[in-house]
């Protein structure tokens, strides 16, 4: 009808944008967010992840783009592509906000925030990242703002953010779950299907490297030489089908996404200390082992769990470790004294930060579109 106002200009959309990490950390951080934006703004999703699968099982739109890695296609020729399919998207849903959840910043995403000049862009950068990374944070001169999600050890950090955050917006540690969210023990092992009175330990430290497997059969070879112990491995949402199954006795695997919203089925956690996993397991006061993953691209995993292990809030045992040394750090993560210490000793630490506060309420604040901020403003 001629003169009536398009419905899309009635709506507020956001458009995350995130590459394919080894895990599924800037995924689930955008989700955390995603899912606490307030009533009346919609968001939608571009990703590299292999994981895409799950922002659509959590009721958000999401569209694809692998990366040149895997299309084969020139780097130029990709982050072309990469502009194109992003700039389709913001007309499309007509989104007014860009949030960005890589540390490095594509050529292609570049692009469009120079030919934007009055799209609002986040860019979600967390810290601890490696000293030779320090080159990539020149591009945050092309976004808006710039978030960093907080970090627990944040005193361990000396990689190259901690000396540019001159435009930075420091909030809590962003978190999809919030601890309460979990259920309660006898529910998730029933929903599990996990032994009702065994000593349960949720072991998740595989990825690519030979290090790292043949790391993930020592533990597991532990574990399950103790009576009455019973080991879960936590699926990669890339492992073949035959992977998926075990048939050693008191060992099973499980996909589960996210998993921290079943954590009290587990005593315990073997698991790297990539973000989302250290400020879950802390925050809900689960006795963990962390395994470190070291590789040179990674952010430092390594000093998160020195920190949690120096502060009594978890145990560390690296990839290279003796044999003596790791099954001398999982009898202790089994002891049921040691066990006791290392929840208390979290729920001290989140007690003396003023209790659990969850970032991604304040970045979802923060990304309110104007006019959404506007019609949520106090009438005088």
């Amino acid at each position: 009808m001629t003169g009536e106002t398009p419905i899309r200009s009635l709506r507020d959309d956001a458009l995350f944008v995130s590459a394919n990490g080894i895990g599924q950390g800037h995924l689930t951080r955008q989700l955390a967010v995603a899912r606490r934006l307030p009533t009346g703004v919609t968001a939608a999703f571009l990703t590299m992840s292999y994981s895409a699968s799950i922002v659509r099982d959590l009721g958000f739109a999401v569209h694809v783009l692998p990366h040149h890695h895997l299309t084969g296609e020139a780097p130029d020729v990709w982050n072309a592509r990469l502009a194109e399919e992003i700039e389709l998207l913001l007309d499309a849903r007509a989104s007014r906000t860009l949030i960005y959840d890589v540390n490095f910043v594509f050529d292609g995403v570049i692009e469009v925030l120079r030919r934007r000049r009055d799209l609002r862009s986040v860019w979600i950068r967390r810290a601890m990242w490696p000293q030779h990374h320090a080159a990539y944070l020149g591009a945050g001169v092309h976004f808006s703002e710039i978030v960093e999600p907080g970090e627990f050890a944040e005193s361990y950090d000396n990689g190259p953010t901690v000396l540019a955050r001159e435009r930075v917006t420091a909030v809590s540690p962003v978190l999809l779950l919030d601890p309460d969210e979990r259920m309660e023990r006898e529910a998730a092992r029933a929903a599990l299907g996990l032994p009702p009175e065994a000593t349960i330990v949720l072991l998740d430290i595989a990825r690519a490297s030979s290090q790292a497997l043949s790391e993930r059969h020592r533990q597991i070879d532990a574990l399950l030489s103790q009576h009455g112990v019973h080991a879960v491995e936590l699926n990669s949402a890339l492992a073949a089908a035959a992977e998926r199954t075990s048939h050693r006795p008191g060992h099973s695997r499980l996909t589960l996404y996210p998993a921290y919203r079943f954590s009290r089925a587990f005593d315990a956690m073997i698991v790297r200390a990539s973000y989302n996993t250290f400020h879950e397991n802390i925050a809900g006061a689960v006795p963990t082992l962390f395994v470190p993953d070291e590789a040179v691209d990674m952010d430092r995993q390594v000093d998160r769990a020195r920190f949690a292990a120096d502060n009594g809030l978890g145990l560390l045992c690296r990839l290279d470790a003796p044999e003596a040394d790791m099954r001398a750090a999982v009898a202790t993560l089994l002891d049921t004294d040691a066990r006791a210490r290392l929840t208390a000793a979290c729920a001290a630490f989140v007690a003396e930060r003023g209790g659990w506060q969850n970032g991604a309420d304040d970045v979802a604040g923060m990304i309110m579109p104007p006019s959404v901020q506007e019609r949520l403003r106090p009438v005088k």
